[in-house]
């Protein structure tokens, strides 16, 4: 809309900056793609196959930042972690992942056969098992941490905030993916890895969050209450409910689960054929306790 000479100058006068406005440091040239909890990421035409993470530049945020950056160099490279590229007094540089975040893929259509989400699965309890054996915890494992590359690879990434060397994480797993005990989720322990792991293969096979369509309030709740969706009739169902209930001591016990369910699940089907599946809220004892609404359709191979 044009102005004329009276409205500018009858405009009120720009305030001086708040105290506490702050500045990023971000690359030259580039542009903010994406705010995430404690960072920002840039995008540069210099570099357009890799994506700069920069802090946000209040303390806090800026501590999370340096122990993303201790987790990176220690845990050094592996299939299904995002790869690193270099770091700066920007910020962190990795490899740009061509679908993004897994959830995103999955709500912009993004496809992927039965065996393909088997893989991602076995990988994810894979990488998470790695960084244990390095004495890093993730802490927010979810389909929002997962990236998809052109190749269709799954990879682990976002370690602001995350745990190294027994330090208490500084973030914490969304509901429905983080444990109901606050002494679990708060270090964060191996089985609470291990439950957000559940949840994570729930929404890789299914393409949906464990408690989609309920409010995240009452989702924590029903954890609370020890009430869990009933995953009976999602492939891999089972792995998914004892990582809830506590059954494993380690992610590599799930990759070696998720490994033999491969080998005994064959996942072709008639051609165009798909596989449909709904549960419901059980409790631990295996009552139902609320139906929830149907969780969509995984095509077959």
């Amino acid at each position: 809309m044009a102005t004329n000479g009276s409205d500018i100058h009858s405009s009120s006068p720009t305030p001086p900056p708040s105290p506490d406005t702050r500045v990023v440091n971000y690359p030259p040239n580039s542009n903010p793609i994406l705010f995430t909890n404690f960072s920002v990421l840039y995008e540069s035409p210099d570099r357009p196959d890799q994506v700069c993470k920069v802090p946000c530049p209040w303390p806090e945020f800026e501590c999370a930042h340096d122990v993303e950056r201790r987790i990176y160099q220690r845990l050094e490279e592996h299939p299904n972690l995002v790869k690193v590229i270099e770091m700066d007094q920007y910020g962190i540089w990795l490899e740009r992942a061509q679908y993004g975040c897994l959830r995103q893929y999955y709500m912009e259509g993004g496809e992927a056969t039965l065996q393909e989400r088997l893989q991602w699965c076995e990988d994810v309890a894979s990488v998470l098992d790695y960084g244990h054996g390095k004495n890093v915890r993730h802490a927010d494992l979810s389909g929002r941490n997962l990236l998809v590359n052109a190749d269709k690879k799954i990879l682990l990434c976002d370690f602001s905030g995350s745990s190294i060397d027994d330090q208490a994480a500084t973030i914490m797993a969304e509901d429905g993916y983080r444990h109901p005990d606050r002494d679990e989720y708060t270090a964060p322990t191996i089985r609470c890895e291990i439950h957000t792991l559940g949840s994570t293969i729930y929404e890789i096979i299914t393409g949906k969050e464990p408690h989609h369509g309920l409010e995240k309030e009452a989702i924590g709740k029903l954890l609370e209450q020890g009430q869990y969706l009933n995953a009976s009739k999602v492939p891999l169902g089972d792995i998914v409910r004892r990582c809830w209930e506590g059954d494993f001591n380690s992610a590599a016990e799930v990759v070696g689960e998720i490994a033999e369910c491969k080998l005994i699940r064959s996942p072709h089907g008639p051609s165009g054929s798909t596989r449909s599946f709904a549960g419901g809220w059980t409790n631990r004892q295996g009552h139902n306790s609320k139906v929830a609404p149907p969780y969509g359709v995984l095509r077959s191979e």
